[in-house]
């Protein structure tokens, strides 16, 4: 029978799904078997495409939604759409979720391991003489060592300790009898893997696409402050932000440049390519409408609004694509994550008008309060990451279709947030005619404790825009949940808040605040000074340049704030997190298909395996 949920799935390179038994039985048969690949560099280029593939991975459907989810959701500034997920009921060892995602990052794993191994053998590397020959090899072997890492890292940080592959799994070194390694047992392997990235990849890698020695340094300096090994990450990082190939986009850019409902951080995520202008840019995952052979990613699964539903929009096309209204969006964000401050004074004013707390109404039960000197509203009223070309706040419509969208709104901010009914849709003038131009968003959530804790009326909520559909750029159906972006996956600013981060951590809030106003100055955020810093704000300060573009679970465990945050900021989440959500459920079919051997659970979900990854300086939860 077909063995899909095996420990280690073969993968034969270009995506082939195999039967076990004829696996071990049949004989190669065409040049895409591995001894007929790996003889040339051609042949382990189209190896290395195959991890990239893979990889790109992350952005499209698994078996249910999109697989990045695994690190982004249930934390303090992006909750789910599901009901069950949201009070944590369906994460099981059974739920299909973390089988999907757990066997798709072994292929990347087994893949990588096939290409390292075989580099080693009798390859022409097609060097015109043996330094390029040298040069090949090390590409190769770098990229390969790279995206291995890369794929532990998503491992534990979802299921904690996984077992360590290095070898090639073939009909010879197949087992039934696996082990969960430590964590340290494989971040010990991805430090090895990463500073070998650091050495054979050239440092500003030509093709985006592929990883680069840039990308291992980033990677490189993350691990090292998730080992608490500060200093090292100081080294490994500073390189990296102080060399010239890479610099932060200040200025508007690209095929956006003269749209006036945008700015420069919108631009980025239009425009992802270094050779149109974005300097950012370290690693991007094109998507699969310019890659032959691949699947389109599905960033419109996550979260979609919906105010397209309404039937006066929907009727409206030109005002609607003129002015907003283009609602398919990704993810599902919190309000702390989207919130300035005329929105938090707002949710303050408001917050005890409704006394019973059974209303979706009643804002005290999930409003957030700072207590060490933050702001409680994230975004400054200068800061472009927190306007409303960045979020969406408001629609625009000629509701009365007078040609005039300056008509003032049908009801007050205010009203919006706290007085909210599907009646303000429909709302008619003293002459009949529908009212008011501006919707503006707001959230509103089913209590807890009532059994149903869930949003209402998603399609109301802010959201950021990075990701908002753009007819015949980004899609040609506002029906598919699938799209055309390029997703830039790492980029420049995520490596200098790595970079002040690992300052801080080593005792130099001054110059980590140095770093850190580099990515608020671009934006239009106020200065601030090592005094005010803080894990939190640094925290606070990733969410407003980073949301929906970091694995976020991922820099809350490793900084010990994965608990604390996400009860204190996701009004969904922060009823029913425990301990135990730190890691989800090992996948019951690993554990299965481990028959040799008996595999514990995580604890929680029937087992005793936990882990710890908060190191030595951050706070431990």
């Amino acid at each position: 029978m077909k063995r899909i949920y095996i420990i280690i799935l073969f993968s034969l390179l270009i995506q082939i799904s195999c039967n076990e038994d004829t696996f071990l039985l049949e004989g190669p048969k065409d040049a895409i078997y591995a001894e007929n690949l790996f003889q040339t560099h051609t042949g382990f280029e189209s190896g290395l495409n195959s991890v990239y593939s893979f990889m790109r991975r992350l952005y499209i459907r698994g078996d249910t939604r999109t697989r990045d989810q695994l690190w982004v959701q249930n934390t303090d500034n992006v909750t789910t759409r599901t009901h069950d997920v949201n009070w944590f009921t369906s994460i099981s060892p059974g739920w299909s979720e973390v089988g999907d995602v757990y066997n798709w990052l072994y292929k990347i794993i087994n893949t990588t391991n096939m290409i390292i191994n075989r580099a080693e053998g009798d390859v022409d590397w097609e060097g015109s003489n043996e330094e390029e020959n040298l040069k090949n090899k090390r590409s190769v072997i770098g990229q390969a060592r790279v995206a291995r890492a890369w794929a532990y890292r998503l491992l534990i940080y979802a299921f904690g300790p996984v077992p360590l592959s290095t070898e090639e799994i073939t009909g010879e070194t197949y087992s039934n009898a696996w082990d969960r390694n430590s964590i340290e047992e494989i971040k010990a392997q991805m430090e090895e893997d990463l500073s070998i990235g650091v050495e054979y990849l050239e440092f500003f890698g030509q093709n985006q696409t592929h990883l680069s020695g840039a990308a291992a340094r980033h990677y490189l300096g993350e691990l090292y402050l998730s080992l608490g090994e500060f200093q090292k990450a100081v080294d490994v990082l500073a390189p990296l932000c102080n060399s010239g190939d890479y610099s932060l986009v200040n200025s508007r850019f690209g095929r956006t440049a003269n749209q006036t409902d945008g700015n420069l951080i919108i631009d980025m995520f239009r425009t992802p390519y270094r050779k149109d202008g974005n300097t950012e840019s370290i690693f991007i995952f094109a998507n699969g409408v310019v890659l032959p052979g691949s699947e389109d990613f599905a960033l419109m699964n996550s979260y979609i609004g919906e105010y397209r539903s309404f039937g006066r929009i929907a009727n409206n096309e030109f005002w609607w694509s003129l002015y907003g209204g283009n609602a398919r969006c990704r993810y599902h964000f919190t309000p702390y994550s989207m919130s300035n401050k005329a929105d938090y004074e707002l949710y303050s004013k408001y917050k005890t008008t409704w006394s019973n707390p059974n209303s979706r109404h009643y804002i005290e039960r999930w409003l957030w309060e700072n207590t060490d000197g933050r702001d409680n509203f994230i975004y400054e009223d200068s800061d472009i990451r927190g306007h409303h070309t960045s979020i969406r706040r408001f629609f625009v419509y000629d509701w009365n279709e007078n040609g005039d969208i300056t008509d003032p709104p049908a009801f007050p901010v205010d009203s919006a947030i706290t007085q909210h009914s599907d009646r303000i849709y429909t709302l008619r003038g003293d002459d009949g005619n529908y009212i008011g131009d501006t919707i503006y968003t707001y959230f509103a959530y089913n209590p807890s404790d009532i059994g149903s804790v869930q949003w209402y009326n998603k399609h109301t909520y802010l959201y950021s825009r990075k990701w908002e559909v753009e007819m015949d750029y980004t899609t040609n159906d506002w029906n598919s949940q699938n799209d055309w972006h390029t997703v830039v996956h790492l980029r420049l600013a995520d490596s200098y808040l790595l970079y002040a981060e690992a300052l801080f951590m080593n005792g130099n809030s001054t110059e980590a605040a140095e770093w850190i106003n580099k990515v608020r100055a671009r934006s239009g955020a106020s200065s601030i000074d090592g005094g005010q810093l803080s894990i939190d704000f640094i925290l606070d300060e990733r969410s407003r340049e980073l949301v929906s573009e970091e694995l976020r679970k991922i820099t809350l465990l490793r900084t010990g704030k994965y608990l604390e945050r996400t009860r204190k900021y996701n009004p969904l989440s922060m009823h029913y997190v425990q301990d135990h959500h730190k890691l989800y459920p090992f996948p019951a079919i690993a554990i299965d298909a481990n028959k040799d051997k008996v595999m514990d659970q995580n604890l929680g979900y029937g087992g005793s395996t936990t882990c710890d990854f908060t190191p030595p300086g951050y706070p431990d939860e």
